[in-house]
């Protein structure tokens, strides 16, 4: 990464401070958004490193507050157990495949999700297959993670078509997102990519965010959600389109 530039320095504030707003209004974004902003001055492998310690403060918040843990332990156990084995790879794969691959995989994973959101498209689950497709869907959800440090697809958008009331669904994707980045955090390690500068970067985005939740969180009773998150996923398609333009030049 070498040395701690000034310009590293802001853009890792700037999007963390971003995604914290978003976080704190909508309960979900940080690692999308923040590392596709960081991904316009950093390139993906020294980005993606600096997501450690406010995601797993983030998401331990984030899954131990709304109701009792071990139900969902047991469960998703299944599904945190695949998604733990394609992170591992994923992450292998993200220090061995060409920079301009990720910048397009993570570009188009971020364009398909935001789509998704937009066209407010409505997937269910019928109970008797939950278990069936939470191997896969866990293997390939760790596998993106892993290449692209987001957890988002598929995984959200099954546990969306389980029709899981809010605050279980809010618990259930911070349950899998907090032993996600347990694993990454080893992955990452193992592949020498958490350098002593990506620890400190990553312990400076920790003020930013916390300051973006709070002004998030003010902002929630006094915006509509529907127009939030539209701006938010209008403005997640433009920086992943600029990615997936970096991965083609």
């Amino acid at each position: 990464m070498g040395s701690l530039e000034t310009e590293t320095v802001v853009a890792v504030i700037s999007a963390f401070l971003i995604a914290g707003v978003v976080k704190g209004a909508l309960g979900m974004g940080l690692p999308t958004i923040s590392v596709a902003i960081m991904g316009m001055a950093l390139g993906l492998r020294e980005a993606i490193p600096v997501l450690m310690i406010p995601s797993f403060l983030a998401n331990l918040w984030q899954f131990t507050r709304p109701g009792p843990i071990m139900p969902l332990f047991k469960r998703f156990g299944a599904l945190n157990a695949t998604a733990c084995i394609g992170i591992w790879g994923g992450t292998v794969l993200l220090f061995r495949i060409d920079p301009a691959i990720i910048n397009t995989l993570f570009g188009g994973v971020v364009v398909i999700y935001a789509a998704i959101n937009l066209m407010h498209v409505d997937f269910s689950l019928p109970p008797g297959r939950e278990k069936l497709l939470g191997l896969p869907v866990g293997l390939f959800s760790g596998l993106l993670s892993g290449v692209s440090g987001s957890l988002l697809l598929p995984l959200v958008v099954y546990l969306q078509a389980l029709k899981l009331d809010k605050d279980t669904f809010v618990q259930a994707t911070g349950l899998s997102l907090f032993i996600g980045t347990v694993v990454w955090a080893a992955s990452l390690y193992g592949e020498g990519a958490m350098t002593g500068e990506a620890w400190i970067l990553s312990a400076i985005a920790v003020p930013p965010i916390l300051a973006g939740m709070t002004v998030g969180q003010w902002l929630r009773g006094r915006i509509t959600d529907t127009k939030f998150r539209t701006a938010v996923f209008i403005i997640l398609i433009v920086l992943a389109a600029n990615l997936v333009r970096k991965g083609f030049m």
